[in-house]
């Protein structure tokens, strides 16, 4: 079963009309609220990541707190997605952020008094993780409510040109922090961005979630999510590639700081910058993809933006110059656009929207295939070196990418 004449009837609209989703307030709340929640996210890692390092010197150990923050998705997805479609995603949303922002201020507290531990910092990275997987399945579904299907593809670029804007602005303003001030100022930071996201949550007018009274169980909505999935071969592709991209690409980010230390040798400011460079790519791309991106392109942008990023993470691994590793994370920034735009929106313009909760819950599950990724590139890194253990991983990567394209050729 596939929905791509529904793909293809979300025909484009003309720039102004996308970008006119900036006039509605509604939006605007739900979607800055991710553009704040985004960069306390990246911001964390980096710090996390530098204190981590610095304290064991150990890579499996940075390896380790990622795998922590990412631990939920892969636990939690399909529960958070078939909880969304029970309940009020407002309310639910509002209520994870306002957590966040306690457990910010506790760390702050925790780190400023000089009591803060390696295990306080990794259960402040898994609170984390547990709101990242209510921000995907949970706001995103809010954001493409608020848009509506004609503006679908805008809304979803928009937001992840944001989300990418927050791969750079969070990684500098955590190296910066860090070098100034210590954890402490980034949890002081975390804890001021997390309450304002909650306000703008919070002030949210116009909820379009109501939830339909459900009379079936949380584990039979999981299992109709699942069959919907399989009888659908362009959706079913869409979370293969999004798990490989997870497993095999993606666990580089929490090699930066090690790689900035040991083989570029930068200070904690310079990670940030090089922690930086793809999402200053994927903005400029995601930009380009929300204002002039068709619905009959969609597929292709998928695919061909995840091989860019595979490439892109391939030859920085192999890089020991500065320049060229900011040069290539660039580019691969560009991919990751493609990618993050429309791994969201292919799920939106497949899935009937009965079902989308529980589809985007399985989509979370998929991205919390990281950590696993996490946990080999430490493992690898410990053995040969961070740099070379993301070299076998990418490799691998590219060749099961090649063969999903052969068995779901739908993705052609």
């Amino acid at each position: 079963m596939s929905a791509e004449p529904a793909a293809q009837s979300v025909s484009a609209t003309g720039w102004r009309e996308r970008l006119s989703l900036l006039s509605d307030s509604n939006f605007r709340k739900v979607w800055l609220a991710g553009a704040i929640y985004g960069t306390v996210r990246w911001l964390d890692m980096l710090a996390v990541g530098v204190f981590t390092y610095e304290v064991t010197e150990s890579p499996m150990l940075v390896a380790v707190m990622v795998f922590l923050r990412l631990l939920p998705l892969i636990l939690m997805g399909s529960i958070v997605g078939a909880i969304a479609e029970r309940f009020n995603r407002r309310r639910l949303l509002l209520g994870g952020l306002v957590f966040l922002s306690i457990v910010c201020a506790i760390l702050f507290l925790l780190a400023l008094t000089g009591y803060i531990t390696l295990w306080q910092v990794g259960v402040g990275a898994v609170v984390n993780g547990f709101l990242f997987s209510a921000d995907f399945a949970i706001r995103r579904m809010l954001l493409g409510e608020v848009a509506g299907m004609r503006r679908l593809g805008a809304a979803m670029g928009l937001d992840s040109a944001t989300n990418n804007a927050t791969r750079m602005a969070g990684p500098l303003l955590g190296g910066v922090v860090y070098q100034a001030v210590g954890l402490e100022g980034t949890y002081l930071v975390g804890f001021v961005l997390s309450a304002l996201a909650a306000f703008l949550i919070a002030k949210l007018s116009v909820d379009p979630s109501a939830p339909p009274v459900r009379t079936s169980s949380l584990l039979t909505d999981i299992i109709e999510g699942l069959r919907y999935i399989r009888s659908n071969r362009v959706v079913t592709a869409v979370l293969v590639i999004t798990l490989l991209m997870n497993f095999f690409a993606f666990p580089f980010l929490g090699m930066i700081p090690v790689i900035g230390k040991d083989v570029l040798h930068l200070e904690p400011s310079l990670i940030g910058v090089l922690a930086a460079a793809d999402g200053c790519g994927a903005l400029f791309g995601a930009i380009v993809v929300a204002v002039f991106a068709q619905s009959v392109y969609y597929r292709r942008i998928y695919v061909i933006g995840s091989t860019i990023v595979l490439v892109a993470v391939f030859i920085f691994s192999l890089s020991g110059v500065f320049g060229l590793s900011m040069s290539v994370l660039l580019i691969g920034g560009l991919g990751l656009a493609g990618f993050g735009t429309m791994q969201s929106t292919l799920i939106f313009v497949e899935t009937p929207a009965s079902i989308r909760g529980r589809v985007l819950g399985i989509l979370t599950m998929c991205i919390g295939t990281m950590p696993i990724g996490m946990l080999a590139v430490g493992l690898i890194a410990d053995w040969i070196g961070a740099a070379r253990a993301i070299s076998v991983m990418t490799l691998c990567g590219m060749a099961v990418l090649a063969a999903v394209l052969v068995h779901w050729r739908e993705m052609r």
